[in-house]
């Protein structure tokens, strides 16, 4: 049977590499969002739709800036 330090190793592992997964799925989702938003600022421009578009650029923005903090 493995000893405690081996057993409390190896949770510690686990558990750094499931904290190492979940930043990695939140940088993706941030980039989803910010490439989301990019398109529909662009598309609500097209469609002459100021606020939407201006209000989707803003989201874009702040994301981006959200990810030069960390």
């Amino acid at each position: 049977m493995a000893d405690k330090d081996t057993l409390m190793k190896e949770f510690v592992d686990s558990e750094a590499a499931k904290t190492e997964d979940a930043v990695k799925d939140l940088e993706r989702i941030e980039q989803e969002v910010v490439a989301e938003a990019t398109m529909s600022a662009e598309f609500d421009d097209a469609l002459g739709d100021e606020q939407a578009a201006a209000e989707a650029a803003e989201t874009a923005f702040e994301f981006e800036e959200a990810e030069t903090k960390l």
